[in-house]
Order: structure tokens, then C-alpha cells, then sequence
């Protein structure tokens, strides 16, 4: 299945949704790059990551340039510590910091990709965070066995979790839990106990697309609902977005 062959057939049919399809293309193919960068293994895979991420995200020189100096200063190797990348300190302007911190999301992800390989994978985790990454769970794909497994966005970690309750607060019963359920039974969970919601998806549904992100991206019609109800999602998505309303 072509990911990118996928997404035009869902922008087709989901035009509301084609600026944050469009965005998530763009992560795809800055991911592709920096998957060659790494595999090459010519030296100054930071610096060359970097160049890859501003091309892909038309984004001036003088931006990879800033970034490039700002990683030197804080004297990290982003490939051991990607969490220095983000709170990098960089100019923006008002009313524009959610982009910012969306910017240096998705520009992390290939490093937290690789410290997710290099990681002894959990057989099986039950806290609210990424045992890899930390980034809260927000997302579980339910297999054709009813077990539930984790998602993480950033780092792309997935792993068995407990399957029923809240994936937040860790309450482990469905009575405090309402469902929101689309078309492709793709459900937001909201738990009414800690006002945060995750989402979750069955195996036929991943068949479906092919890509839990994906999936993640075309139910944001769902989240609209959750969070003008005032429920709250913990981490981000894929695009780097979590705050919808």
C-alpha cells in the first residue's frame, strides 16, 4: 500500500481535511529523507537531517542556519538527547509559539526514532507515557484479539497496554468512559474522571489505511467535538498539533 497514494484518494474525499493531510505529506517525505541521510552514514547526519527538514518545509536558509547554531551552542548530540531539540530557544513571532514548538516536533522525530531503535523494546507497559520517549499515550490500536497496543507519535513506538480505562488517569474501568465513533469506528474516548480523551482503532481499520498516523489525522472532526465538550488531549500528533479549538 502506497502511503502517499492513500492520502490523495483521502483528500479527495475528505476535502475539509486536506491542509493537515498535506502537512503530514510533508512529514512523510521529511522522514524518507532523513531515513536515507542515516542509512547513508556519511558523517554530520545532525547537519544534513537539518538541511533535509528545511527543504522539505520551504523554509529560509538562514532557519537551518539558526538551527544548526543553536544545537552547537547547547552542546548536546540530538541522536543521544533528542529532547534538546525541543525546547531549542528561537525567534518567532507573536502569536506564532505553537508553530514553533510544531516545528521542532516534527524536526525531533527522526531522532526519537532512532533512540526507539536502539531502546530494548517493553513487553508490556502500563503507564500513560511512551516508555521510549515519554510523550503521553493518545493513541491504541486494538488487534483482531481485542488486545490494545500503544501508539506513540513521536518516536513511533508501539506496545502492549491494558485494555480497558482510561489511558491518561489509568483508571481501569469503562464506566467513566464515553465514546465518540465515526464512520470507520475510529473512537475518542473521553474519560469524565481526568477531562482528557485518547483515541483508539481496531485492526481493520489500520488494514484499512495503513498507517496509524493517518488514521489519527483524518478523525480530527471527532476531537472538534471532545474539546469543545472541554476535554483535553495530552500529546500531540504526528503533524505536531493538539490543540484543535
Amino acid at each position: 500500500m502506497n502511503i502517499f497514494e492513500t492520502i490523495r484518494r483521502v483528500k479527495e474525499e475528505r476535502p475539509h481535511l486536506k491542509d493537515p493531510l498535506e502537512l503530514y505529506e510533508k512529514v512523510l517525505r521529511f522522514e524518507e529523507r532523513a531515513n536515507s541521510v542515516l542509512s547513508e552514514k556519511k558523517g554530520e547526519e545532525t547537519l544534513q537531517i537539518i538541511d533535509a527538514f528545511t527543504e522539505v518545509f520551504s523554509l529560509p536558509s538562514e532557519w537551518g542556519d539558526l538551527l544548526k547554531e543553536k544545537i552547537s551552542l547547547k552542546g548536546k548530540n540530538p541522536f543521544e538527547d533528542p529532547w534538546c531539540l525541543l525546547d531549542l530557544e528561537l525567534p518567532y513571532q507573536e502569536g506564532h509559539e505553537e508553530d514553533l514548538k510544531r516545528m521542532l516536533f516534527i524536526l525531533s522525530k527522526p531522532f526519537f526514532k532512532t533512540l526507539r531503535l536502539k531502546s530494548i523494546r517493553e513487553p508490556f507497559s502500563e503507564s500513560n507515557r511512551c516508555p521510549i520517549c515519554g510523550e503521553y499515550v493518545s493513541l491504541s490500536r486494538i488487534d483482531f484479539e481485542n488486545k490494545r497496543y500503544i501508539v506513540c507519535p513521536l518516536c513511533g513506538y508501539e506496545g502492549r497496554t491494558f485494555r480497558i480505562g482510561c489511558m491518561y488517569c489509568l483508571k481501569r474501568s469503562s464506566e467513566t468512559i464515553d465514546l465518540l465513533v465515526d464512520e470507520d469506528e475510529i473512537r475518542v474516548e473521553l474519560c469524565r474522571e481526568c477531562n482528557s480523551y485518547s483515541k483508539s482503532f481496531r485492526e481493520e481499520t489500520y488494514q484499512k489505511y495503513g498507517d496509524p498516523n493517518l488514521i489519527d489525522i483524518i478523525s480530527l472532526p471527532l476531537e472538534v467535538v471532545a474539546q469543545k465538550r472541554g476535554f483535553i488531549r495530552r500529546s500531540s500528533n504526528a503533524i505536531g498539533v493538539k490543540v484543535i479549538i
